[in-house]
């Protein structure tokens, strides 16, 4: 199999498309989804056309399936399938930029962006933890490591004492921050 670029591997069309302003992730891939996203496409005869009938089908014949997809949703902005989508049912979404993400209400609402000190930067901003847990919630503690930054911290707290680490960093089994 060539690159599928944004596609699920089992299931389509489950991917990104471009629109008239920029890029939307289109969630159709069920059989459900099939004949909804046909129709506010405006080709429902696609929902009966024996290249596409079941999920497995469209697999088979993805690059035709998506070449005659792709024009249909540069009719509309990003906006408007969204609009049409929410309607629908069709899972959907758009692709943001990096600086489009940062700003957006569901970035900030999960706190997926947050402060932390970093040994060599001070405060940087970083992504957050995306699992939460309404009883126990989480945090990051500190940046990102430079390499062997923790080293010795790790193997201490597995129960090497301080000339076991020095017996390691000198036989070049680990490399410790500094050296």
């Amino acid at each position: 199999p060539g690159p599928m670029g944004s596609a699920h591997p089992l299931g389509a069309p489950y991917q990104a498309f471009q629109t008239a302003d920029g890029w939307l992730n289109v969630g159709a891939g069920t059989q459900a989804m099939w004949p909804r996203l046909t129709k506010v496409l405006g080709v429902p005869e696609m929902a009966d056309d024996p290249r596409y009938l079941t999920v497995a089908d469209r697999m088979t014949h993805l690059d035709e399936l998506i070449g005659e997809l792709a024009p249909l949703f540069e009719r509309r902005t990003v906006d408007e399938w969204l609009a049409i989508f929410e309607a629908e049912g069709i899972p959907g979404g758009p692709v943001l930029s990096i600086g489009e993400m940062l700003e957006d209400p569901q970035t900030i609402a999960r706190d997926m962006i947050t402060e932390v000190p970093h040994s060599r930067l001070g405060t940087v901003k970083t992504l957050g933890t995306p699992i939460k847990f309404s009883g126990t919630p989480t945090a990051l503690r500190r940046g990102a490591p430079l390499l062997g930054e923790h080293t010795a911290e790790v193997l201490h707290e597995l129960g090497y004492s301080d000339d076991e680490v020095a017996a390691f960093v000198d036989g070049g089994t680990v490399i410790v921050a500094g050296d």
